[in-house]
C-alpha cells in the first residue's frame, strides 16, 4: 500500500491507498464497449458521500467495508477493469480485475460538528478523486474514500468515471455494497445492445445543443474550462418551494425555473436562453443495471428568462427534449476520438430527486447525510438537485464561475428561496 504526503492542514488526512478487486477472476479477455453516450460523457466523473453515526459503524473496520466490494465487483467486472484503444482509437474496457481503488482517511470533526457547516459542498473533502489517463491502462475507474471522524462515524466518498454509468447507477452499485454487507445475496443484470439504445424522436439531424465538441483531450480525461469553479449547496423543503413560488410542476421544475430565473438575473445581456436537463430515464430497467441512461433533452426558449413569470419558464422546462438517440449516434460515429461536455455545456439541471440514496442502509440504518455532484462541469454551470435525508428536503448543489456566484446567492436571497427559507433570517 502506498502512503500519500499528508499536507498537515487539512481536516481530512492520513491517507492511505490500497486496492479492491473482485472474488473470482473475469474470463480472459473479457471486453466492455462503451456506447456512445457513455462516450459522450467520458470527460465527466460522479461524485457521492453517504454518512453513517458512529452508532451505525463505530465498529466497522477496514476489512469489513472492503470485504463486501469482492462480490459487487464480481456482479459489474467492467468497473474494476481498465481502458484500452482499438486500432481505429475507439475506447474500450479490458475487464482484467486491476481493481477499485480504496483510500483510507481520517477526520479531525466528530460527524455532528461535520454536519453543522450548512453549505454540503464541503463533502467533497471526503472524496479522492483522480482523472482517466494520461495512462489509460493504469487508471482506476472508482475511487472510494472511507474517512473515520473523530467520534467513530463513518463517510464513503465515491469517485466514480460517469463513462461507466450515470449516478442511478453509482447509487445501485453502493446500495448493492451495503447489501452485500448484510450478507445478503446480491445480483445487478447486464443489458443487451438492445436495452443500451434508445428511442429516436423525430431527430432533425442536427447536432443535439445540450453537448459540446471540445479540443481532443487526448488520453488524459480532464473537461477543459476557461473559469475558475466554485460550488455553493443548501437546503429548500418542497412545502416552501410549492407554497411561496405557485407554479404548475413537480418540485424539481419549479426549482430549475427559480435558479434559472436567479441566474439569467445575475449574467444580465448573456443570460442563458437554452439549458440542459438531466433526470432519470422514465422507461428505466428493472432490476436496474450499471449503465449510462438518464434522459438528457434540451430546452430552448423565445422569451427573456430574466423578465419572464415563473409559470412560463416551469412548462418550457416540462416540455423538455430528449436528445440521447442523437448524443449517442454523434458520439460514436468517429470511433469515440471526438471529445464533448454534457453538463455545463449549457447551464444544466440534474433531478436526482428518484434517486434511492438512502436505501443504502447499514444495519437497517439509513445514512444521515448523502451529497452529489459532478467533476467536469463547463463554463455555463450546473444545478444537481437530490433528496435530503429528511424525505420532504431537497439538497441544491450550484456550482457556477466563480465571479458569478455571489450575484446568484444574491439574486436567489432576493427571491427568498435561501433567505429566509433556509437561513432564516
Amino acid at each position: 500500500m502506498d502512503r500519500l504526503q499528508e499536507e498537515g492542514s487539512g481536516l481530512v488526512h492520513g491517507f492511505l491507498l490500497s486496492t479492491v478487486s473482485s472474488s473470482r477472476p473475469t474470463k480472459t479477455g473479457t471486453t466492455h464497449e462503451p456506447t456512445g453516450l457513455d462516450l459522450a460523457v467520458k470527460l465527466h466523473y460522479l461524485k457521492a458521500v453517504y454518512i453513517y453515526s458512529a452508532e451505525t459503524a463505530r465498529d466497522l473496520t477496514v476489512l469489513h467495508v472492503k470485504a463486501p466490494f469482492f462480490p459487487v465487483s464480481d456482479q459489474v467486472p467492467w468497473t474494476i477493469g481498465r481502458f484500452m484503444r482499438h486500432d481505429s482509437g475507439r475506447p474500450y474496457i479490458l475487464c482484467n480485475d486491476c481493481g477499485t481503488r480504496f483510500v483510507e482517511s481520517h477526520c479531525d470533526h466528530t460527524v455532528e460538528e461535520w454536519l453543522r457547516v450548512p453549505d454540503r459542498s464541503i463533502d467533497e473533502s471526503l472524496v479522492y478523486h483522480r482523472p482517466i489517463g494520461p495512462e489509460l491502462a493504469f487508471s482506476p475507474l472508482v475511487y472510494i474514500q472511507m474517512t473515520r471522524f473523530k467520534c467513530g462515524g463513518l463517510a464513503f466518498g465515491l469517485s466514480w468515471a460517469h463513462i461507466i454509468g450515470d449516478l442511478f447507477s453509482l447509487s445501485h452499485f453502493f446500495n448493492l455494497w451495503t447489501r452485500a454487507l448484510a450478507n445478503e445475496k446480491i445480483y445487478c443484470p447486464t443489458t443487451s445492445e438492445l436495452e443500451r439504445g434508445f428511442p429516436n424522436p423525430n431527430s432533425t439531424g442536427k447536432e443535439p445543443s445540450s453537448i459540446k465538441r471540445v479540443d481532443p483531450v487526448g488520453d488524459l480525461w480532464v473537461a477543459p474550462s476557461n473559469n475558475k469553479m466554485t460550488t455553493y449547496s443548501f437546503n429548500v423543503t418542497v412545502h416552501d418551494i410549492q407554497s411561496h413560488f405557485p407554479a404548475n410542476g413537480d418540485e424539481f421544475e419549479i426549482l430549475s425555473g427559480i435558479l434559472w430565473k436567479c441566474i439569467a438575473k445575475a449574467r444580465g445581456e448573456s443570460e442563458p436562453v437554452m439549458i440542459t436537463v438531466i433526470r432519470s430515464d422514465p422507461n428505466g430497467l428493472k432490476p436496474r443495471a450499471v449503465r449510462n441512461s438518464q434522459m438528457i433533452s434540451s430546452v430552448r426558449v423565445d422569451f427573456s428568462v430574466a423578465d419572464a413569470n415563473l409559470e412560463e419558464i416551469v412548462k418550457s422546462i416540462g416540455e423538455a427534449t430528449d436528445e440521447r438517440f442523437r448524443i449517442d449516434e454523434i458520439a460514436a460515429s468517429d470511433d469515440g476520438v471526438s471529445d464533448f461536455i454534457v453538463y455545463g455545456a449549457k447551464l444544466t439541471f440534474v433531478d436526482l430527486s428518484e434517486v434511492d440514496f438512502y436505501e443504502a442502509k447499514i444495519r437497517e440504518t439509513s445514512p444521515i447525510s448523502v451529497y452529489c455532484n459532478v467533476q467536469g462541469i463547463g463554463d455555463d454551470g450546473a444545478v444537481v438537485v437530490l433528496p435530503a435525508a429528511e424525505g420532504e428536503e431537497r439538497v441544491v448543489t450550484v456550482t457556477l464561475p466563480e465571479d458569478e456566484m455571489e450575484k446568484v446567492q444574491w439574486e436567489l436571497k432576493k427571491c427568498g428561496l435561501i433567505t429566509p427559507l433556509v437561513n432564516g433570517e
